[in-house]
């Protein structure tokens, strides 16, 4: 039996947004399960983002592990993964992980978990949803975490004509440490400066005003912080170019993320430069916004399955 996976990259925060707002791009983490009766086993196909370490297979494992149960046998078999997200870069490689671990031990038992408890167990293990829930349904997801339980959350397909410029500097930043700046409490006007544009992103990416999106992607509960982490941040997000709808890190960064209708060369090279200037190399892609989420193919009864679809 052979089952394939697909699960995309995700782009969270988008500035006002902090642990609320995140977004699927085409970019996908690629995987392929042939059972068979040994023991379950994860081979990574070589790539520019190989896994150096045992960090990625152990998230894997732990979204098998939070679906069958902790003391249950995983399939068995091969998992072949060919994985392009960069590693602890602010793409969603962790929730990826995560959510393909899920989808394995879903589709070899044949359990057709649905969806609702698929993101409510991913939401459990990210902690937030703003990098699972789209990984897992792909488009834009606005979510509110309610403690231990199901995020209350809607999802909507991306604006037409949108796509997204992501800015990977070779710096270092793990996520705990990118939290770790953070302040305990913030300014009231702070507080209102985020509310409303939280409020005014979420609205204009469901109802495709992006040109309100400049606005809407300006922050300060978290971005003023990691730029410390970041040399070329400050510069990236003062950037103006025709076709430049808005821009904001990635995540916990380092990585930035720029929304764009238009002039996609053109904006990828200035956001280069503004790393460059800091002697900092960098490498932008330009892609696509996923409308589909994560996706399973059994190859042997030829269906395909895309999860919540």
């Amino acid at each position: 039996m052979r089952i394939d996976f697909e699960v995309p990259a995700t782009s969270a925060n988008l500035g006002s947004g902090f642990d609320a707002v995140g977004i699927a791009l085409e970019l996908r983490l690629r995987a392929s399960l042939r059972c068979d009766d040994g023991s379950f086993r994860t081979r990574f196909l070589p790539g520019p983002q190989m896994p150096t370490h045992d960090g990625f297979e152990q998230e894997i494992v732990r979204g098998m592990r939070a679906l069958l149960g902790e003391d249950a046998e995983l399939p068995r078999g091969e998992l072949a993964v060919e994985n392009p997200l960069p590693l602890g870069k602010g793409l969603g490689s962790s929730a990826a992980a995560l959510v393909l671990g899920l989808l394995v031990a879903d589709a070899a038992d044949g359990l057709e978990t649905p969806a609702e408890r698929l993101v409510e167990l991913a939401c459990g293990l990210e902690g937030h949803p703003d990098n699972s829930t789209p990984a897992l349904l792909g488009g834009i997801v606005v979510a509110a975490q309610q403690g231990e339980t199901m995020p209350s959350y809607l999802r909507f397909d991306p604006p037409s004509g949108v796509r997204a410029i992501i800015a990977v500097p070779q710096l270092e930043l793990a996520t705990a440490q990118a939290r770790a700046v953070l302040p305990q409490a913030y300014a009231k006007e702070d507080s209102v400066f985020n509310v409303q544009r939280a409020a005014l992103l979420g609205a204009a990416l469901a109802s495709g005003n992006v040109r309100h999106l400049r606005v809407a992607m300006q922050d300060r509960l978290h971005q003023p912080y990691r730029a410390a982490f970041v040399p070329g941040l400050d510069e990236a997000l003062r950037l103006e170019h025709q076709g430049l709808l808005g821009i904001a890190l990635s995540g916990a960064g380092p990585s930035v993320l720029a929304l764009v209708d238009g002039n996609a060369m053109e904006i990828a090279a200035s956001m280069r430069a503004c790393f460059a200037r800091h002697r900092v190399a960098c490498e932008t892609w330009v892609l696509g916004l996923a409308r589909e989420g994560a996706l399973v193919h059994d190859r042997i009864r030829n269906e395909r399955r895309v999860v919540g679809a």
